[in-house]
């Protein structure tokens, strides 16, 4: 009876506030979602062969599993990583306006793309916890929320996996990632997050959700601090991929 209450709730707001798809400025066609589907048609998914342990797509035509040079010269702490698609097009117009501008009404299309990017290539019933990827609380409070944490809580309530936004923190206050390359990119988020409650993870699957993967260094850092607390593995999951 509840579920059919908010259907129709959300039927009713839909006629007097339609929504807008942040793709091409008409009404959407998707039901209960913003991007229309023409828009959501135009999204560049990962669906072609990758590496298995980053998710790197790969050049050209690749039929076997594979993994990449990075990967190879210097093996990630995250067990696993994968992104729904490509940080391009529409699907970087959604996550800027979610990130930067407030546009907290696409989260459950965004958590759609993550739902769909862990089933395929996940286990969801083997995650114990889902964690964000923190923000520093200077940041956080310039910002007033971290993107990471509404989509990281969305998804667990999907899975019904439990949330946790505390036992992970970024200690250290880093430069903006996007105006280094990779090598310095690792060395600014080096020891920047430490585990404040390590009895929440030791032992435990978790999964590490973030907006953005570029070249992982924040990610890797995370998954190491995270093992280095006793986290039995680490799963890392993206909306988009640069």
């Amino acid at each position: 009876m509840a579920a059919k209450l908010t259907a129709f709730a959300e039927k009713v707001a839909d006629w007097f506030y339609p929504r807008i798809c942040p793709g091409c400025g008409e009404v959407s066609d998707r039901p209960g979602r913003h991007l229309c589907w023409s828009c959501f048609a135009r999204l560049e998914l990962h669906t072609q062969a990758h590496c298995r342990i980053c998710g790197h797509p790969a050049e050209g035509d690749v039929a076997h599993a594979f993994v990449c040079s990075v990967c190879t010269a210097t093996k990630p702490a995250f067990d696993r990583a994968r992104s729904a698609g490509r940080f391009a097009g529409v699907l970087r117009e959604q996550l800027h306006l979610f990130k930067y501008n407030n546009a907290l009404w696409l989260k459950d299309d965004l958590v759609d793309l993550l739902y769909g990017c862990l089933t395929a290539h996940f286990q969801p019933d083997a995650v114990d916890v889902v964690l964000p990827v923190p923000l520093h609380p200077v940041r956080q409070r310039e910002r007033s929320y971290n993107q990471a944490a509404l989509l990281a809580r969305a998804l667990a309530q999907r899975i019904g996996r439990r949330f946790d936004g505390r036992s992970l923190a970024r200690t250290r206050k880093t430069e903006t990632q996007t105006q280094f390359d990779a090598a310095h990119r690792r060395m600014n988020i080096l020891g920047a997050f430490s585990v404040v409650h390590p009895e929440w993870v030791r032992g435990r699957c978790v999964l590490l959700v973030d907006d953005v993967m570029t070249t992982g260094a924040t990610l890797n850092e995370c998954a190491r601090t995270l093992k280095k607390a006793g986290a039995r593995s680490v799963w890392a999951l993206t909306v988009g991929r640069g």
